[in-house]
């Protein structure tokens, strides 16, 4: 992917002084140029929330970052799918040293378009991005950040491969299982998953892969606040839990330049808060008040919902049984298969609405990726990355389907909801959201 330094250091000393100073200022210093023994690399800001970020310094090396919105998005999508801390620090070393968190970075020094990196990961070409939008039927333009870690998280399922296997032995590198994204997955420390990943996934140009500095990163990425304040799993399990955001990791404070809510609209976003539904707890008896009477294990609110599937309080019910109390009792069981495809279901149903953007009351599903879920959106508010939502759900568990202590809720940044594979809102017309 990179091929900076062979091209400088072909341009003759003078020439290399400029091109370096013109490229430190164009492009903010993309982690493959920087002097790693300096301590002076910091991440390409692009959002402007810098009093939540902290620098740091991975022992030994000199290497820093500061981890800004985009690399917080990235992690918090990776742990969402399932990934544990240090599979996560691996895919976050090696982007920093590819584009600097900066999704609209372009190689330095490649004339040719078709052999040009582009974006977090360096694609080549740049219009392997769109290729997977096409297919995947997302729209947005392709320099965008929640764009990019979406097709981060779905293409981490796919897009491994072998080629480099025999090179990584040779270096000493034992890969779990001879393969390198079982070892990824499986790794214990940042620096194996950042190589793995390297190699495995982004898979640059070997003689010149820097690999030690992307350790580096991936180990400075490891230690830093902003991943401890996000609840990995312990082991890499992406066909496990949906989301591994824990409610600590929800609450109004959770990191944002500022989300003072109103009832307002930006574009087709609606700001504001349905309201009722808590925070603080883990099964479904706080419905017990409510006229559907949802007191103990085995209260259901039938027959007002209609609901027979096996399974009992699945995500379907639970949006099911929220939008009925919320809406008046005005919703119907649409009897589809899947509640992540409901959304789907309501574009061509008449009566309903399927949008792009949230408002407070509305169905949010989530499908594709491993993941086939529905939940309720309590509120949305501003938010750096366009607009956050807190969603109230069923189902959100590891111990087992439809179980009387699922009930979660949770924040999501546009972001995350883009990379937890995001298919959109729904509505009922006579809901007036």
């Amino acid at each position: 992917m990179k091929r900076l330094l062979p091209f400088l250091l072909a341009a003759g000393p003078p020439v290399l002084v400029l091109l370096l100073a013109f490229a430190m200022v164009a492009v903010g210093a993309p982690a493959g140029m920087a002097d790693i023994t300096a301590a002076t690399t910091t991440m390409a800001g692009t959002a402007g929330c810098a009093d939540d970020t902290d620098t740091v310094t991975a022992a030994a090396t000199g290497t820093t970052v500061t981890p800004n919105d985009v690399a917080v998005s990235v992690a918090r999508a990776f742990a969402m799918a399932g990934y544990s801390k240090a599979s996560t620090a691996g895919v976050l070393g090696v982007i920093q040293f590819e584009s600097g968190m900066n999704p609209a970075q372009e190689q330095i020094g490649e004339p040719d378009p078709m052999l040009r990196g582009y974006g977090l990961n360096q694609w080549t070409p740049r219009s392997k991005i769109r290729d997977w939008m096409d297919a995947n039927h997302v729209s947005g333009e392709d320099s965008d950040a929640d764009v990019q870690i979406r097709m981060l998280v779905a293409t981490a399922e796919t897009d491994f491969n072998n080629h480099f296997l025999a090179a990584v032995r040779a270096e000493g590198h034992e890969p779990t299982d001879n393969d390198l994204r079982t070892w990824w997955l499986k790794a214990d420390n940042p620096e194996d998953a950042a190589v793995a990943w390297m190699a495995g996934y982004a898979r640059p140009y070997w003689a010149d892969r820097h690999e030690k500095e992307r350790e580096q990163y991936a180990r400075a990425y490891y230690d830093s606040k902003e991943l401890a304040d996000i609840d990995f799993p312990a082991e890499s399990k992406p066909d496990g839990k949906k989301d591994a955001v824990s409610p600590s990791d929800t609450a109004d404070t959770d990191a944002s330049c500022d989300a003072d809510a109103d009832d307002s609209s930006d574009g087709d976003a609606k700001y504001g808060d349905v309201g009722g539904a808590p925070t603080n707890t883990h099964d479904f008896g706080w419905m017990c008040d409510t006229k559907l009477k949802i007191c103990h294990d085995g209260d259901m609110g039938a027959p007002p919902l209609d609901w027979q599937a096996v399974g009992d309080y699945q995500c379907y019910w639970y949006w099911l049984a929220r939008s009925w109390l919320v809406h008046d009792g005005d919703v119907i069981n649409p009897h589809t298969m899947n509640g992540g495809q409901l959304s789907d279901w309501a574009a061509g149903a008449k009566g309903w609405t399927r949008s792009d953007e949230p408002r407070p009351g509305a169905g949010v599903c989530f499908w594709g990726g491993g993941n086939n879920h529905v939940a309720f959106v309590e509120k949305v508010d501003k938010d750096p990355s366009g607009w956050k939502i807190m969603i109230s759900e069923g189902n959100f568990n590891d111990g087992g389907a439809g179980l009387w202590t699922s009930y979660n809720a949770r924040w999501l940044t546009k972001g995350e909801y883009a990379a937890a594979s995001g298919n959109g809102f729904f509505w009922k017309d006579s809901w007036k959201l």
